[in-house]
């Protein structure tokens, strides 16, 4: 494998993971409210997590190759056709409450252990935002490839200093198994809506999605583990166990939550800016998708964590559905049409 493949190679494996991987990795809520409240079934509910992305991105890979689609945007297109626009709209949505989420998280964090001013941090997140997405997928890239790893290095030491497999308890509750697989693929399901567009951005081979769903999966079993262990009852479980390393890594964990929420507030900020910019650069339509984040930031952490992840989460769900039973539309429509060719 030439040298510049290997660099590409790992570039695409970081940016990956930066779609993927956020703030709810990083602080633990994610993987207690989709994994570890079920126990033991929370391993089947990581399992189905995995294959579903495993599958999912093999079948966009493939409908990619077959139709050949060469960007997002066209991709929407050629999928839901003249419900092409009403997706968009529910995705720009779904990313501007992310978004707004992350700005507001960050502004909480700020205020409660620092007592920073209200507003600051999210306002010099949205610039850095800005003048990342203007520079393109190209910027994108460098940036993942400078914090991702920081926060992968991060979280996989806190989680390894933190369990104790003494007092590692994974019994399987009666009744949880199936509930467990539901919201496994359900935040599977979150997840994708958000990786989506990047992956349009990725050049990753087969081999390279699978190692990159292999990390995530690595990552949310060392989270349940430490969660089996501990006994935390805060809104952020892996902060609260990284003062059990050190008191300098409590510091430096809150940089990499810090790290993970720009990562997030990146990923769907860009995502937001190719689609209504039509993959033009614009600096007017950069200032409107990061203007429109931070006034909805200002409804607060709490109201957006509680209400609208909630209806964030309902419109990925709906449109993966969606773009699940389209895909096989399309496909079959394919296969008549290859058939039809061959007679």
């Amino acid at each position: 494998m030439a040298k510049n493949s290997v660099i590409q190679t790992v570039v695409d494996y970081f940016l990956i993971l930066g779609a993927i991987i956020g703030v709810g990795f990083a602080s633990g809520k994610e993987i207690y409210v989709f994994f570890f409240q079920f126990g033991g079934a929370s391993l089947i509910g990581l399992v189905a997590f995995g294959l579903l992305y495993v599958y999912l991105f093999f079948v966009i890979d493939y409908i990619k190759h077959k139709l050949k689609i060469g960007s997002y945007s066209q991709f929407n297109a050629i999928i839901f056709g003249r419900m092409t626009k009403l997706t968009n709209i529910f995705i720009i949505i779904n990313f501007t409450i992310t978004s707004a989420g992350m700005l507001a998280g960050a502004d909480y964090m700020f205020k409660t252990f620092f007592n920073v001013g209200y507003k600051i941090p999210s306002i010099v997140l949205s610039v850095l935002a800005f003048v990342i997405i203007l520079g393109g997928i190209e910027k994108i890239k460098l940036v993942s490839n400078i914090i991702v790893p920081i926060m992968l290095f991060a979280i996989v030491i806190n989680g390894l200093k933190n369990i104790n497999p003494q007092n590692v308890n994974l019994g399987i509750n009666q009744g949880t198994t199936y509930i467990a697989v539901f919201y496994g693929i359900l935040f599977g399901v979150n997840n994708f809506a958000t990786a989506l567009p990047i992956f349009f951005e990725s050049g990753q081979k087969k081999l390279g999605r699978i190692f990159s769903i292999l990390t995530i999966c690595g990552i949310v079993l060392i989270s349940i583990l430490v969660l089996a262990s501990n006994t935390f009852v805060s809104d952020m479980p892996m902060f609260e166990a990284s003062a059990n390393v050190s008191k300098t890594f409590y510091y430096i964990y809150f940089v990499t939550l810090i790290l993970a929420l720009f990562s997030t507030l990146m990923v769907c900020a860009y995502n937001n800016y190719k689609i209504l910019s039509h993959n033009k650069k614009s600096i007017f339509v950069a200032l409107i998708v990061v203007v429109a984040n931070l006034i909805l930031s200002n409804i607060g952490y709490g109201f957006i964590v509680r209400y609208l992840y909630v209806v964030s989460g309902i419109i990925s769900a709906v449109y993966v559905l969606i773009l699940v039973v389209m895909i096989l539309i399309k496909l079959i429509q394919y296969k008549r049409i290859k058939d039809k060719n061959n007679q």
